[in-house]
């Protein structure tokens, strides 16, 4: 991707018009409670066409209304706010619109900028004299501020996209200059509307960079042990990233993450690792890394066909809280039913609650390095570990702590009832590719680094 089209796609997000809108919307939404629907329609030629909706109105969005034939269009060629109590009886209104979006009362509010209306907020109910003379309060008192707000962020959005979509310079000496020359604009207007957008424009480089080149992610494996046998139950694979700066994998996924690249790098981590599933004994699983969205996207889905899917095990990140994915339970359920299972990782350190975890019934849950580290030597920590242990026992789930790294604290979870452990103590990660040989077939024998025994 070229440094403009860089800049192009920063400036998407940072400049939005429409998502301003649709705020405007939902929030009004919610201010009238008579309100069933509430549509933002723009000046557009003899009409207005909708381009955000909430509630009801949401059916509404892309439809074109005439100025001669609407309550909208009224509001706009007058200026002043139009009430229609019901709309069957009311010759004002549009009326195949309104009986598309069961609107029977209608409120119209004009955009108005330099005396000139741009646009309508068209607000509706499903029932007739729905709204009251108070809800028309309300809409006047804060129609200058929606005309001011949705009106000056269009304007900028037009003014930005001159500046950020210029036409591509001629084929002539000048050619290097010109572009220097856009860049050098294109940073300013985005530095000036958003301060970090040149730190996400740099952000965006790297992880492209990483996408355009795919050897740059390797894969190392770590140990998942069996804390009774001390056999190796599962390998989970690490990404790890051959690209300046140098720098920790979660660094790299949060900057894909912040500029929308995000499920582009998980996928092309799961690709890798799912590329490793033969070098694996049979008996051993092999655990994923990838957060919950990421999961249940298409793309991560492809990259796991041809995977031995009965012996995936995806460990969901709990740094972006469940409840933003809509779907997600429904959807971890079809994962399942390939033969997938699922571990709910880092458990303790993010957003998730008990009660996310109970409703997405993982088959393992993993405790967060924090709580181990020194559970020997902390008693709040222990208690902490017992009564996740007795809650993953109820809820048919298995623990697995993270970050052993001494023999006290491998003999404490193991006395509190953890199932599994990994950490340095048990086996520091390594990459499964040998260079000077056959891949390592037999890691149980040559990678766990303490004898276990059955007490």
């Amino acid at each position: 991707m070229s440094n403009l089209a860089d800049l192009t796609a920063i400036s998407d997000e940072v400049v939005d018009s429409l998502t301003l809108m649709q705020r405007v919307a939902d929030r009004t939404l919610e201010l009238i409670p008579a309100a069933s629907g509430v549509a933002i329609g723009l000046v557009d030629g003899g009409g207005a066409t909708y381009v955000a909706g909430a509630g009801t109105a949401e059916l509404a969005v892309g439809t074109r209304v005439d100025k001669d034939s609407s309550l909208s269009g009224l509001a706009i060629q007058s200026a002043t706010i139009q009430q229609s109590r019901d709309t069957l009886n009311d010759p004002r209104v549009d009326a195949a619109a309104c009986r598309r979006l069961l609107a029977l009362s209608l409120i119209c509010v004009p955009m108005i900028q330099s005396q000139r209306a741009f646009g309508v907020l068209a607000v509706n109910s499903s029932a007739p004299n729905a709204f009251d003379d108070q809800d028309v309060a309300v809409l006047t008192e804060l129609a200058e501020f929606m005309s001011v707000t949705i009106g000056s962020a269009c304007e900028l959005q037009r003014i930005s996209d001159q500046l950020l979509n210029l036409p591509d310079p001629p084929a002539a000496s000048s050619e290097r200059g010109d572009s220097v020359r856009r860049e050098s604009s294109s940073r300013y207007v985005l530095s000036v509307l958003a301060p970090n957008a040149n730190a996400l424009i740099d952000a965006r480089r790297r992880i492209q960079g990483v996408l355009d080149a795919p050897d740059a992610v390797t894969i190392v494996v770590q140990p998942i042990v069996d804390l009774l046998t001390g056999d190796t139950m599962a390998l989970e694979a690490l990404a790890r990233f051959d690209a300046s700066p140098p720098r920790p994998p979660d660094a790299w996924f949060a900057d894909a993450q912040r500029v929308g690249l995000g499920i582009e790098l998980e996928t092309l981590a799961v690709a890798r690792a799912v590329a490793l599933a033969h070098l694996i004994p049979d008996e051993v699983m092999l655990n994923i890394n990838v957060g919950p969205e990421a999961a249940v996207s298409r793309p991560v889905r492809d990259a796991l066909l041809g995977a031995p899917l009965h012996r995936i095990i995806l460990e969901l990140t709990e740094h972006e809280s469940f409840d933003c994915i809509p779907g997600l339970i429904t959807d971890l359920e079809r994962l399942r039913a390939t033969g997938i299972r699922i571990a709910v990782d880092d458990a303790g350190s993010g957003y998730s609650s008990l009660a996310h975890i109970v409703k997405m019934a993982p088959e393992f849950i993993k405790l967060d390095r924090y709580l181990i580290s020194g559970v020997d030597l902390d008693p709040v920590r222990r208690c902490l570990v017992s009564a996740l242990v007795e809650f993953a026992t109820k809820t048919g789930a298995k623990i697995i702590a993270e970050g052993i790294e001494t023999q006290d604290e491998l003999d404490t979870v193991r006395r509190l009832g953890v199932h599994y452990g990994q950490g340095f103590y048990l086996g520091r990660p390594r990459s499964l590719l040998s260079k000077e040989g056959p891949p390592m077939q037999h890691w149980r024998e040559t990678d766990t680094m303490i004898e276990l025994r059955v007490p």
